[in-house]
């Protein structure tokens, strides 16, 4: 029998194998903690890292986004909730010939339709929470091009009248969306 280096403790020659090498993994395993929790931090600063590369307002690519004043980060889009024929050819007239106007371009415009069995449709133009135009519509697909020429007008007058007054206007208690 021979004395254990590690333990002071007389164990045969088999054991003393054992408790050698687990001894020495328990070392081994002791030195790798800190390279564990290494790469683990590693791991972790490469996560934030592609994440912040995704927040980056700047890039190669091209030059910093600058942040609209209207405080939406999506703007020039159209969105179509009719449902008849006639609200979806209003919806065709009308956003031709408004993504060809600067200033309705930029907005974030909502058609909405609500069918009428006796008196056609009711359509309205409205960007958020203001209705721009309203009007009532026959089922005659005619009839809803030159509607949507005449909103069209409408609309870019009411958009400019807004933001003129949300420019002259401030108010601390209110928010932009809630000036008229």
């Amino acid at each position: 029998m021979r004395a254990c280096p590690f333990t002071h403790v007389l164990l045969p020659i088999g054991m003393l194998a054992a408790v050698w090498m687990t001894t020495a993994h328990a070392q081994e395993s002791a030195s790798a903690l800190p390279d564990a929790a290494q790469r683990q931090q590693a791991q972790r600063q490469a996560e934030e890292e592609k994440i912040q590369s995704i927040n980056r307002v700047e890039s190669p690519d091209g030059p910093a986004v600058q942040p609209s004043p209207s405080g939406s980060e999506l703007t020039g889009v159209m969105v179509d909730r009719t449902v008849t024929m006639a609200g979806k050819t209003f919806y065709r007239a009308f956003s031709q010939q408004a993504m060809g106007n600067p200033v309705i371009g930029n907005a974030t415009i909502t058609i909405r339709e609500r069918p009428d069995a006796r008196w056609g449709s009711q359509l309205w133009v409205m960007e958020g929470n203001r209705m721009y135009f309203r009007t009532q519509l026959s089922p005659k697909i005619n009839e809803a091009d030159r509607t949507a020429e005449e909103a069209v007008q409408v609309v870019e007058k009411a958009i400019l009248r807004q933001r003129l007054k949300a420019a002259i206007t401030s108010d601390k208690d209110l928010g932009s969306e809630e000036l008229f």
